[in-house]
């Protein structure tokens, strides 16, 4: 997978068992991709072909994208992937290029909350995390938005790119994006402590109406759950 770089955002305060669990999958599905990670502490040892970055910038949602175009920046590979530390991945994820659209998000994802009960649960929603897309597409997305925010996109109307009403309220031009659908899923743990999300922190965030309690390639929702918590 050499024509795509993995951009690895993390602001280093997911508990660190997670954290050590979560690198190690994510180095396992990667395979030999080159990876920056932007981070707030320096990792004190790297695979080959991964660079470190450091961000200094309070958190936000505008930061996330900020980071992006930032590490979109950085590489020369023709794709760009988002890998994000509240999320596990697999090889076949990454293994996708977009066909129809230059912008492509994995839709197989399943939800697991670090709060009430363990249950694996699916939403209709386009996610940065899983967000594939060719790089030079990627900083022409985020560059239009960055010119016309130059201090941050406001939190209540930013999200992902090609969202049309992500991009339609910001005034920019809608992107089209495909989407598509993997074998094995990827896992998006929604937390209850750090997480940008008030919904998430104050455990208002609603479970979709798809669930299970046992999903191929990863098991037992709640032996996954006990990984982060």
């Amino acid at each position: 997978m050499k024509d795509v770089t993995i951009i690895f955002l993390t602001n280093n305060e997911l508990p660190e068992k997670w954290a050590e669990f979560h690198m190690k999958t994510l180095r396992e599905a990667i395979g030999d991709s080159p990876m920056i990670i932007i981070s707030r502490r320096l990792y004190a040892v790297l695979p080959e072909g991964t660079k470190n970055i450091l961000q200094i910038e309070p958190k936000s949602s505008s930061n996330v994208y900020k980071q992006l175009l930032r590490g979109a920046k950085m590489v020369a590979t023709k794709y760009v992937a988002v890998a994000e530390d509240d999320t596990l991945y697999n090889a076949e994820h990454f293994n996708f290029r977009p066909k129809k659209h230059p912008i492509a998000y994995n839709m197989n994802h399943w939800s697991l909350f670090t709060w009430g009960e363990p249950v694996y649960n699916w939403r209709n929603r386009r996610g940065n995390y899983s967000m594939i897309g060719e790089r030079e597409v990627v900083i022409e997305a985020l560059e239009e938005r960055f010119a016309k925010y130059p201090n941050g996109t406001p939190d209540n109307i930013t999200g992902e790119i090609g969202r049309a009403m992500v991009e339609h309220n910001m005034g920019i031009t809608v992107r089209k994006v495909e989407e598509f659908f993997t074998t094995i899923s990827i896992i998006n743990f929604n937390h209850d402590v750090v997480a940008l999300d008030i919904t998430q922190r104050n455990h208002r965030k609603r479970m979709g109406l798809i669930r299970a309690y046992d999903i191929p390639h990863w098991g037992r929702s709640e032996k996954l759950v006990k990984k982060f918590i």
